[in-house]
């Protein structure tokens, strides 16, 4: 076995006679020798310098299952970029399975022979037209007789990365202070500074530690962005008052997650029901606990980075043995109120800073072991439950409610921490591949409409105009499977990890496809006059604060890293 193959988590099988690696899977013993019928189409003409090799990349499966060695994580998946295997079942009698595929956009047909039924489409996949398409494979006997049909499936094949894409209208930092500042000045923010208390007008001051601890996080960017100035004494005081308000709301010593500030507000229940104090979100104190740290850094205040280190030390009481934390949970008596676990790549980030920044002790090990159950649990599953308030708590089967912000955080942690180790970086690489392959959209996309957060066919007069595909503003990165409205926050997000990626392994790939993302920032903020909106689209939909900050911040930060390697 090669040292590749050692440091992958689901190594594949050599078979006699067949080339096969975990970096190509063209399928030349999976499929037989013989060319599909009728001719493919040709490849598909490239614009950009990276079209040609991107399109041959995504031949190229991300983690294919194979039954009793490697999951089919892909049961609730509806598009690929990468080249798809499906969990289809061994028909009795069947010698060998007849793949057939068929577009539902033109008249693109091909027909394959392979060994198994669930063999990477690999051998065809380059050459596919992006579209919608209709796959059924088939098992045939000896004699040429069809046995049985051992699944079919219906997908889109989505594009490749064929850019870069767009130029920027200004600066990335000039785009990202436009956004901080059109934040500060809004009225809902505002009104902080005259009444100390949240404007219950903005419906989405429900999430406290999320939403007020995003905009201690912007008022502090703001003000060092404008130091020394009256603007950065107004965002200062705001900084303050806000962080104040969440000290004053955090549950109380005695409670099991003491110290915390509330996921949602008393508000939030009446509303939403399972939005209720008494079903915590586990993760969202640590966004909390990062504006805490902010504010230290910015004041000096000991109160906050106290308040800070506290969120920590609840943290630490409440870790399972196992190394993770319940996603759900009741704050004051810590029952479990959902069977799911975090995956705690946010937990991990949190102790992390407070230990090289601050210095915090006590933390090492319980990093280690929190990043153990991520390695061992949804790396090896490669099941990325979204760790959003809006998933179900019960019903919800593996693979159903995926997302990439996990992944991506992982892949970010890799990248920084084990640069040098082939095997972390392997991994980081599979991390960005499967947030690409489900979660991005570079150009043409399917037609469909997000109702009720779930994607389906376009239909007329169904919601927003904005939940219409075909008003998206491109390339986007879309949320989870549960909501797959393209998110502003969830695409600074990307060109983060892309940037990482890029530092890490000197790729220039990864460094256009985050300047590609980083140019859409700027082309849509002028639609919605200076905004980052959180959903890319031409129309307002909801605007929630720590969607524009993060990427605001993100943006901001990667023109330094330009300035600083030019």
């Amino acid at each position: 076995m090669t040292l590749e193959e050692q440091s992958h988590p689901f190594p594949i099988k050599m078979k006699k006679g067949i080339i096969c690696s975990i970096t190509l899977l063209m399928g030349a013993g999976l499929f037989a020798a013989a060319s599909p019928t009728p001719a493919v189409p040709a490849k598909p003409k490239v614009n950009g310098p990276f079209g040609e090799a991107e399109w041959e990349r995504s031949a190229i499966p991300l983690r294919p299952g194979e039954p009793g060695q490697a999951p089919f994580w892909n049961a609730f998946a509806k598009r690929f970029i990468f080249a798809p295997a499906f969990d289809f079942r061994a028909v009795d009698g069947a010698v060998k399975y007849k793949y057939e595929l068929s577009s539902r956009d033109d008249a693109t047909t091909c027909s394959l022979e392979g060994d198994v039924p669930f063999a990477p489409l690999s051998r065809v996949w380059a050459s596919l037209p992006v579209g919608t398409y209709d796959l059924k494979v088939t098992g045939i006997a000896g004699s040429g007789t069809a046995l049985g049909v051992a699944g079919e499936a219906r997908f889109y094949r989505a594009a490749p990365f064929d850019g870069p894409y767009l130029a920027p209208v200004m600066t990335y930092d000039q785009s990202g202070r436009l956004a901080l500042e059109k934040i500060m000045h809004k009225p809902y923010v505002e009104y902080w500074l005259t009444h100390k208390t949240p404007d219950s007008s903005y419906e989405f001051y429900r999430h406290p530690a999320k939403l007020f601890g995003s905009l201690v996080v912007g008022a502090v960017a703001h003000a060092r962005l404008n130091e020394g100035t009256a603007e950065a004494r107004r965002a200062a005081e705001l900084a303050r008052i806000v962080a104040d308000y969440l000290l004053a709301i955090r549950f109380p010593p005695g409670w099991y997650l003491e110290f915390f500030p509330p996921a949602y507000s008393r508000e939030a229940e009446a509303r939403l029901p399972h939005m209720k104090q008494s079903n915590y979100l586990i993760i969202a104190a640590a966004e909390s606990g990062h504006a805490f740290l902010d504010l230290y850094d910015y004041t000096r205040d000991r109160k906050y980075l106290e308040a800070a280190e506290r969120i920590a030390r609840t943290y630490l009481k409440t870790q399972l043995p196992n190394g993770t934390w319940r996603l759900y949970l009741d704050p004051e008596t810590g029952e479990e109120t959902a069977n799911k676990a975090a995956i705690p790549t946010s937990t991990i980030n949190y102790f992390e800073r407070l230990k090289k920044d601050y210095g915090m002790q006590g933390l090492e090990e319980p990093i280690q072991r929190a990043f153990d159950w991520i390695m061992e649990n949804p790396v090896k599953t490669f099941d990325w439950l979204a760790q959003y308030e809006d998933i179900p708590l019960t019903g919800s089967p593996p693979y159903r409610r995926m997302s990439r912000e996990q992944p991506c955080d992982l892949a970010i942690y890799l990248f920084r921490k084990f640069p040098k180790q082939p095997k972390y970086v392997e991994l980081a690489e599979d991390l960005i591949r499967f947030s690409e392959d489900q979660f991005i959209s570079w150009e043409k996309m399917e037609d469909l409409v997000i109702h009720r957060g779930v994607q389906r066919p376009s239909v007329p007069n169904v919601g927003s105009p904005g939940a219409y595909s075909k008003n998206w503003l491109l390339p986007v990165v879309h949320e989870q499977y549960g909501f797959w409205m393209p998110s502003a926050r969830n695409t600074g997000l990307m060109i983060e990890t892309y940037w990482e990626g890029y530092v890490a392994t000197k790729k220039e790939v990864y460094r256009a496809k985050a300047l590609s993302i980083a140019n859409n920032f700027t082309r849509v903020q002028q639609l919605h006059d200076g905004d980052y909106p959180t959903m890319f689209t031409q129309y307002p939909m909801n605007f929630w604060i720590n969607n524009s900050i993060y990427p605001a911040k993100v943006m901001i930060a990667l023109q330094k890293e330009l300035d600083r390697i030019r």
